[in-house]
């Protein structure tokens, strides 16, 4: 009896540890492929030559990566994200950012850990977590879908299955494409930026639940704000000369840095800017970087 007993626990632990994981799979909104002009020609130089590119219709993410939905990730497969292996993640307090150990996915950004308690903890966006923890993420949904992953992990490499149709982080192009809903537009929407977007002039000083503002013209939410967001491709300031009249640009075959997009709570207008381009090393993390992710 006492057997059987254990056996109907595990079955039963099973079946909530895999409903968990189905109720945490992210919302995902259909983008018709197009072309459209990409950059900008009164921003910064790594934003030019504006030029015509063509992307292929994709599926994005409605929002950021929530909490929620990463805890439902590290809960299933008892992933350590780099922070915690590491030395801990970026923070921002009255001394600006700085680095604190113990710090990861569990933190807010000022490296408080995050209540249980809290009705709404799930619905923020997950921080702290670097490129190489966002692309684990991906090849989870991939697996728990029946899709086939992106990243292949071997050791010390890094394969690519770019034509895989499982779960990635968007490329440039497609985070472009979607934030300006294929219009040359500054932030992710129309009207003003205090009803799209939490930032240096709405935010005050702290990151927000996601989906709290405004969506843009094809449904997402916070693509301009709240949190950085890592992107598919490596980052070259003068990619932009070698990618005009191209289909589903990838970014550079090499390069060390991963790109980011869309500005964070903590940033001015210029950074928040759909044109605008930043990056980072994969294994960066600090409390103001998220991420979405695509599949075809």
């Amino acid at each position: 009896m006492q057997r059987r007993s254990k056996g109907w626990l595990a079955l039963v632990t099973w079946w909530l540890s895999c409903t968990l994981a189905i109720a945490q799979m992210p919302s995902m909104l259909p983008i018709p492929g197009g072309t459209f002009q990409m950059g900008s020609r009164a921003g910064d130089a790594d934003e030019k030559p504006v030029h015509a590119v063509t992307v292929s219709t994709f599926y994005l993410a409605r929002t950021e990566t929530t909490f929620a939905r990463f805890q439902a990730f590290v809960a299933a497969t008892g992933y350590l994200t780099d922070a915690e292996q590491g030395d801990g993640s970026f923070i921002w307090d009255s001394l600006g950012w700085h680095k604190q150990e113990q710090v990861n996915w569990r933190h807010d950004e000022r490296g408080r850990l995050r209540s249980l308690t809290a009705s709404d903890f799930g619905s923020y966006p997950v921080l702290h977590v670097s490129w190489y923890d966002a692309a684990h993420y991906c090849n989870w949904l991939s697996a728990q879908s029946g899709l086939q992953q992106v990243y292949a992990f071997q050791k010390d490499t890094l394969i690519v299955l770019f034509s895989a149709n499982g779960y990635r982080l968007p490329t440039e192009a497609e985070w472009e494409y979607a934030a300006a809903a294929g219009k040359l537009q500054p932030y992710a929407g129309p009207g003003s930026l205090h009803a799209l977007a939490w930032y240096s002039g709405t935010a005050h000083g702290r990151v927000h639940a996601v989906a709290g503002k405004k969506s843009n013209g094809f449904g997402f939410h916070d693509l301009t704000g709240n949190v950085w967001e890592w992107c598919h491709d490596r980052y070259d300031p003068r990619f932009y000369e070698k990618s005009r009249d191209t289909t589903d640009p990838a970014g550079p075959a090499t390069g060390q840095e991963r790109a980011l997009r869309g500005g964070a709570w903590n940033n001015n207008r210029a950074h928040c800017r759909v044109a605008n381009r930043s990056s980072r090393y994969p294994d960066f993390r600090d409390g103001s970087v998220g991420f979405r992710v695509v599949r075809r």
